[in-house]
């Protein structure tokens, strides 16, 4: 078990192309774990991950959203190895739907 003595070894940054091997380690614990993909993002399929980044970099623009979407922006946890430790989308904005049940923040 890897743990964190100080908060200061993990950082929130966005995704990058860089991190392609350590988000696909990620990923691919997850999907064994058989837990829920949550956020949302995390169902991407990850195999073609230059398009996997142009969607999410498409979502933080709103471009090509579809109806009842908003803009959304992820974040990827880190430590000080550029392991991928977890996921956070945050909403620009909320419609009705949202406002009751889904809020600004999925982790």
């Amino acid at each position: 078990m890897n743990i964190i003595k100080d908060m200061n070894e993990l950082k929130l940054v966005r995704p990058l192309l860089e991190l392609k091997n350590e988000y696909l380690s990620f990923y691919q614990e997850w999907k064994e774990s058989g837990e829920d993909m949550v956020p949302w993002v995390i169902n991407k399929d990850p195999r073609d991950f230059e398009a996997m980044l142009q969607s999410l970099f498409d979502n933080d623009r709103g471009a090509g959203a579809s109806e009842g979407r908003v803009p959304d922006t992820t974040f990827w946890l880190i430590n000080n190895q550029n392991r991928v430790l977890g996921v956070v989308n945050i909403r620009h904005r909320l419609t009705d739907h949202l406002l009751n049940s889904g809020g600004h923040i999925g982790f």
